[in-house]
């Protein structure tokens, strides 16, 4: 069983990707902000709920772009025992593409959760990210999302 998620790739007027380091990663690793989809939460519901939790983004300083066709399945070396008491073998992120209206100012981080944000450039996306294949898959999605960023 794969276990649902949401990512968000969200860009500021200068197309930086917004990028999180979790509280659970080395300072100098950074992520794409997402989660787990809760139950009974359609995969829009979640993405807003999660980009909220984890940056105090609300939805008004948002504008949805587009959503990914299919999602991204990765699956886990190690099969993980989920909060849930659900024993899950990866794990499927749906991506939303999603334009920053707001300012800097307006993020308020959790910082239960997240240690610190940054505004990266495409190019300087490389330098940040930890898992296999990350860039790789991100760059896709962001294509995908984006298509004028080729």
């Amino acid at each position: 069983m794969y276990r649902k998620g949401v990512s968000a790739i969200i860009l500021n007027n200068k197309n930086e990707i917004l990028i999180v380091n979790l509280q659970s990663f080395e300072e100098k690793y950074f992520a794409i902000p997402g989660g787990g989809l809760d139950k009974g939460e359609t995969l829009k519901q979640a993405v807003f709920r999660e980009i909220s939790e984890e940056l105090g983004i609300e939805e008004e300083s948002l504008k949805l772009v587009s959503k990914s066709k299919k999602p991204l399945r990765i699956k886990f070396k190690v099969i993980k025992l989920n909060r849930d008491g659900r024993e899950y073998k990866g794990s499927e992120r749906h991506f939303f593409g999603l334009k920053f209206l707001g300012k800097d100012t307006d993020i308020a981080i959790d910082e239960n959760e997240v240690r610190m944000y940054k505004w990266v450039s495409l190019e300087k996306l490389k330098g940040y990210l930890l898992f296999d294949n990350q860039l790789q898959e991100t760059k896709d999605m962001i294509f995908e999302l984006f298509p004028s960023l080729r």
